[in-house]
């Protein structure tokens, strides 16, 4: 109980962090002076390094299993990179920031993610709950936040001192985890040779083309992600940036325990709510772009619902199903690094010049193709995602 109690917390605490970064850090990054252009080089920057991260560490867990330690460690140096990141100084400090945090910080969702898969042996329904849970704290946090007026907008050290605030909680739960620690393989002093990955595979051809879905889908959503708060800020002159994300992982809570729910008691699959997430991009994007104004914001907001409330869920269960549990955390990094974080750091530079050439409505309306085409790859390989999984639990 007391166990389960911890994990629940780190959940809930690892998502304040999230909950500052998210949507401050494009902000952070103009108030440097920064072009529109320039943030999204910059931003891609922080996605390529939060792809490169999660994959080294991902595979550093799967060697060690020191899996707590690791987490505590990616905590540590995500408040250093943090803090550098507040400092004024040339653009090589900015990135040197920028590329600490990523790394570090993008690791640690993966990493608690595989605790809970492991600790629940796949089953979504669990999952579901525990992930609301992280939805939750990222709520609470961007309430409270949005209630008190902070972080400043206009101030870098406000909006960083709150995300070191979130490393803190995070790592005090952290503290009490019991080091899960992966079978030793006995040392009989005889090399033997590696299987390779043709006789002993790891993961199929379906898991292959579930992060290419995935990836189409997450780069539409890189316009949210990367450029959502300057559209409020600047084009609607709507400062409440954490109300309006509060507004939008709250609607997804409901939704991400319905997805449990229907993965694991109804045996719906994951390319199917992957297609209701891709079509729900699609309406969201045309939304800010033809309708901007608060209503379609909060209308838009409400379809994160289906967009990640149905998505998140159905990607990890796309990564329990189609890796195989000795290289679950290694599976779990290659679906943030190279189906999120990838299309991401593609998504950020192009957003940026789009918006810096053609401005809002262009950025929505064109990346809403990415996720139309999210959808017809869902149709086109239907029966490939139908397939058995690799291997039970």
């Amino acid at each position: 109980m007391a166990d389960m109690l911890q994990l629940y917390l780190s959940f809930f605490f690892v998502y304040s962090i999230i909950a500052i970064v998210g949507p401050f850090l494009q902000v952070l990054l103009r108030n440097s002076g920064y072009s529109y252009e320039q943030v999204g080089v910059l931003l891609g920057i922080f996605e390529i390094a939060g792809i490169i991260g999660p994959l080294v560490v991902g595979r550093i867990v799967d060697k060690t299993g020191r899996l707590k330690d690791t987490v505590l460690a990616a905590t540590g140096f995500t408040a250093l990179g943090l803090i550098l990141l507040v400092r004024s100084g040339p653009v090589w400090l900015i990135i040197l920031a920028l590329v600490i945090t990523a790394f570090f910080l993008r690791s640690l969702l993966p990493l608690v993610d595989t605790v809970a898969t492991n600790r629940f042996d796949g089953n979504a329904q669990k999952y579901s709950y525990i992930r609301a849970f992280g939805t939750l704290g990222f709520v609470l946090f961007s309430l409270v936040y949005s209630a008190i007026g902070r972080p400043i907008l206009t101030d870098n050290s406000s909006i960083v001192m709150y995300a070191l605030l979130g490393c803190l909680f995070f790592f005090i739960p952290v503290l009490s985890w019991k080091e899960e620690k992966f079978p030793a393989k006995p040392k009989t002093g005889i090399k033997t040779k590696r299987k390779s990955f043709s006789s002993n595979p790891w993961f199929d051809s379906a898991f292959v083309i579930g992060l290419i879905i995935i990836a189409f889908n997450r780069l539409s959503m890189a316009a949210v992600t990367s450029f959502f708060s300057l559209y409020l800020v600047e084009e609607l002159n709507i400062t409440a940036i954490s109300l309006m994300n509060a507004i939008g992982a709250g609607s997804e809570l409901l939704f991400m325990i319905l997805a449990g729910y229907l993965i694991q008691k109804r045996g719906v699959l994951p390319v199917f709510l992957l297609l209701v997430s891709g079509l729900g991009m699609t309406v969201r994007l045309l939304l800010y772009a033809r309708f901007p104004t608060l209503g379609g914001v909060i209308v838009g907001q409400m379809l994160h619902s289906v967009c990640f409330g149905f998505f998140h869920p159905a990607a990890i269960q796309l990564v329990a199903r189609r890796v195989k549990r000795t290289h679950r955390a290694l599976g779990m990094s290659m679906y943030i690094s190279l189906g999120t974080g990838l299309p991401t750091v593609l998504g950020s530079s192009l957003g940026g010049f789009l918006t810096e050439e053609f401005g809002y409505k262009v950025l929505f309306e064109s990346f809403s193709a990415f996720a139309m085409i999210s959808v017809v790859l869902c149709l086109v390989f239907w029966k490939k995602m139908r397939a058995p999984a690799l291997e039970e639990g």
